[in-house]
């Protein structure tokens, strides 16, 4: 817990410094936070991203940043990371025309989503280390992250470890989140392998942080910035 937004911010500039200074394991990088939408939410997430060392890929790009991991350890670099990537995921990124014949229009999408297949399991969730879920969903669209793509990623060696669900949307965009959280305890941990949540975050599977009460954890600034 911290007493304001100027400490917390403080915290995560802390952790930046020493990433930038010692940095980090060349066998967890490149660390990729995927931020879903361009709202206010999203802005908000990234304002605090971008205390830490970091650079912004384009979605297309992520691949190619990822090449590397998947070489043979003997011709993997060794080098530590002294810095993190985000990446921006927009409607266009997370779905395409199940017409092959046809191209993404938002205007369309939003219209006729029946006419769109998801694809972000395919385009960006197999490169990112974590996800920040910002964006407004209704059922009529089609999910973000169902189960069983969740399932089958984690089997293929995804190196997902958490998700941020800023959104809650409780059995939404997001299919596994099945609860919100509280703010005294705010993290589950979902094991893909079994199907089974946990409240510790000692074992397998992917950490999600559910609170559907987050805004307010700042409202008494809020007030005093009017």
């Amino acid at each position: 817990m911290y007493p304001s937004l100027a400490a917390a911010k403080a915290a995560v500039i802390a952790i930046g410094e020493e990433i930038a200074t010692y940095g980090l394991p060349s066998g967890i990088c490149p660390i990729v936070f995927a931020f879903t939408g361009s709202g206010n939410v999203s802005q908000g997430a990234q304002e605090i991203f971008k205390l830490l060392p970091h650079t912004f890929v384009d979605a297309e790009k992520l691949p190619e940043l990822s090449a590397g991991k998947s070489l043979p350890p003997h011709h993997q670099s060794t080098r530590r990371a002294f810095q993190l990537y985000g990446c921006v995921v927009t409607s266009k990124d997370m779905v395409a025309p199940k017409d092959p014949n046809r191209c993404f229009d938002k205007a369309d999408y939003y219209a006729h989503p029946e006419y769109y297949r998801p694809v972000f399991h395919e385009r960006i969730a197999p490169y990112a280390s974590a996800i920040v879920n910002c964006m407004y969903w209704e059922r009529r669209f089609p999910r973000l992250l169902s189960i069983d793509q969740l399932q089958q990623l984690m089997k293929n060696g995804c190196p997902l470890v958490g998700i941020s669900d800023i959104t809650c949307d409780i059995g939404g965009s997001i299919e596994f989140v099945n609860k919100s959280t509280s703010i005294e305890r705010p993290f589950f941990r979902y094991d893909t392998s079994t199907n089974l949540y946990h409240d510790d975050m000692e074992g397998d599977g992917v950490i999600c942080l559910a609170v559907d009460i987050l805004p307010t954890e700042f409202s008494r600034e809020f007030v005093a910035m009017r």
